[in-house]
């Protein structure tokens, strides 16, 4: 706790932003973009907008949980996961709280272009994001403390994601758009199961239902498993047109089998970290293998 109250203030905003687990915004950009490209369109400008909103979206919402989830004692000094600014006193209340609105402001500001290219539907995505970011962890009924919160990064960093960037670019809504974003979706959600196995005493005394509180850590890992399972049947859906997709799936079931073997063997809450780590990354492995599946 000495060395990191000693840290640059900007290294503590990166801390907060939780870099590491960003790919969750920018894997759907990502392949829905590329989607895009394998069908003879691409606007850089639009991917960059596109990615810029997503990213500050997340960020957003980080910081939101930061500050919500210390007001209402869920982030105590028993926690057992990487660390939290506020929490350890590195970043006022009001600092956190201004950042969020900040990087929310941001992103709106982000969409407003997204909104001049893709009208009233983009706009009512965008302003639903925002607005789920923040009552992610705020208000009276706060998603992640009723159990909603692997619904709502499941379809806001999957589908909905995924299939408003096809939209962007493409100009056309596309079935296929949603079925693409079901990958990103499942393995963004396979970090937060993570945090929640690893947190669930400390949510339980929190009264933070979350599904893994609600139904013990054998759903948790339930979750996992079948999570890992869509995202790898997902490329099945498009070998037709990508013949080299099978093949990306196929080599990616062994690092999933790892994954899920590595989950069943943690005995102590500190263990989930490793894997929290590890789930970030395969979600990294999976994005670069399915775009060069979409490309070539």
């Amino acid at each position: 706790m000495t060395q990191a109250l000693s840290l640059p203030r900007w290294k503590i905003w990166i801390i907060a932003a939780r870099p590491r687990t960003l790919i969750a915004s920018i894997s759907p950009v990502v392949i829905g973009t590329l989607f895009a490209y394998s069908q003879g369109v691409f606007n850089p400008l639009l991917f960059f907008f596109t990615l810029l909103a997503s990213i500050c979206i997340q960020i957003g919402t980080n910081l939101a949980n930061d500050y919500f989830d210390f007001l209402k004692g869920a982030d105590t000094a028993e926690r057992q996961g990487p660390l939290r600014v506020t929490q350890a006193g590195l970043l006022s209340k009001e600092e956190i709280r201004k950042g969020f609105i900040i990087i929310f402001g941001l992103s709106a500001i982000c969409s407003t272009y997204l909104v001049l290219h893709g009208g009233v539907i983009i706009a009512a995505l965008a302003g639903l994001a925002i607005l789920l970011g923040i009552i992610y962890t705020a208000g009276p009924c706060p998603i992640a403390y009723i159990g909603l919160g692997e619904l709502f990064v499941f379809f806001f960093f999957g589908p909905i994601a995924t299939a408003g960037t096809f939209f962007l670019q493409i100009k056309a809504f596309s079935f296929q758009g949603l079925l693409l974003g079901i990958a990103p979706g499942a393995l963004s959600s396979c970090i937060l199961i993570v945090n929640n196995l690893r947190d669930v005493q400390q949510d339980r005394k929190a009264n933070k239902k979350t599904l893994v509180v609600r139904w013990g850590k054998t759903f948790g890992q339930l979750e996992f498993v079948v999570f890992h399972l869509l995202a790898l049947s997902t490329p099945l859906f498009f070998i037709k047109h990508y013949p080299l997709i099978g093949w990306i799936s196929a080599l990616l079931c062994f690092p999933v089998v790892r994954l899920i073997f590595s989950l069943f063997r943690i005995e102590r809450a500190t263990q989930y970290n490793a894997l929290l780590k590890q789930s970030a990354l395969f979600l990294v492995l999976y994005t670069l293998f399915f775009s060069i599946g979409l490309i070539f």
